[in-house]
């Protein structure tokens, strides 16, 4: 499916977007200091960790006193300090004999990985009589659609609504397993990056847009909109979704729709609105369970004959 660019290709173009400066961003350097980790400096910068690691070509998490880290669109400058999240949403858990982050995660239908990032959590090892920190039920996924897109994207979705609705088969086929692995580890890739309502750049992006850029690093090309979206490849059932899907759930507003990428293990990234940034969710979380819709294939795997 990526073709001529190849799998070194592609993540350079990653590379291209995720670290060179869009519409105003800036970059910085930063000095490894003795008991720094990547995740403390991300935290303190306000990125996250995957952005610094692709950001640095790094492959593990270990660090070297006095090594020189780029940091792309740093929203603050290093505090020394690592505060945990505090906010209203959040409530406490109390670790009991025999949890594990899979068994919490099944019973509050927050991701494994979403837990660590709540916690800053390093490994999957949990002590009995650890506090967490988690999202509050009532407050997990309580998206509203909200695709705006400018005046050149409206017409680009009128446009494509037409030829779209015809569409009912997968716009293209990965060669073979591992660039479709390639496809999720590009859309972990951009987990931290800020949501903004209508935004379509790294600088902040809606959930559709955040699908549609994924996409156009694989040369293809979506409509504007989770509506339009809605309307092209093939349609999956909640129990047929492979890597690499795309999953939609209604909202409150009529004729509308929430989008995100299906990544395997009953999870799904997209860019979501209440948490502001793009972020791991369960489609067990009982409001998204509540209001999925359908998934779309937009690239099959190739089937040697």
């Amino acid at each position: 499916m990526i073709g001529r660019w190849g799998f070194s290709g592609v993540m350079l173009v990653v590379l291209f977007v995720l670290v060179c400066p869009q519409n105003g961003l800036t970059e910085d350097r930063y000095t490894v200091k003795p008991g720094d980790s990547l995740f403390k400096i991300s935290r303190s910068y306000g990125i996250s960790v995957e952005i610094l690691k692709e950001a640095n070509g790094l492959e593990g998490d270990q660090l070297k006193p006095k090594q020189i880290l780029l940091i792309p669109d740093p929203k603050k400058k290093p505090t020394g300090k690592v505060a945990r999240r505090v906010s209203p949403e959040t409530e406490s858990y109390i670790v009991k004999q025999g949890d594990n982050l899979y068994t919490i995660s099944k019973r509050t239908g927050l991701p494994v990985e979403e837990i660590k990032r709540l916690n800053q959590l390093q490994t999957d090892v949990l002590k009995a009589g650890q506090r967490l920190t988690l999202l509050k039920q009532k407050d997990r996924g309580e998206e509203e659609a909200e695709e705006i897109g400018d005046a050149e994207e409206a017409k680009e979705v009128q446009q494509a609504q037409g030829e779209s609705q015809a569409i009912q088969e997968p716009l293209g086929k990965w060669k073979n397993p591992e660039e479709r692995n390639l496809f999720v580890r590009v859309v972990k890739t951009f987990l931290g990056v800020p949501y903004r309502l209508g935004g379509s750049t790294l600088k902040g992006l809606d959930c559709s847009a955040f699908v549609k850029k994924i996409f156009e690093i694989f040369d293809v090309r979506l409509p504007r909109t989770a509506r339009e979206q809605l309307h092209i490849g093939k349609k999956v059932d909640r129990g047929e979704l492979e890597e690499g899907d795309i999953v939609f759930f209604k909202t409150h507003r009529a004729n509308n729709a929430h989008v995100g990428i299906y990544i395997g293990n009953n999870e799904f990234v997209h860019a979501s609105y209440r948490s502001k940034e793009v972020r791991v969710d369960n489609l067990d979380t009982p409001y998204f369970n509540q209001r999925f819709i359908n998934g779309v294939r937009i690239i099959e795997l190739e089937v040697e004959g």
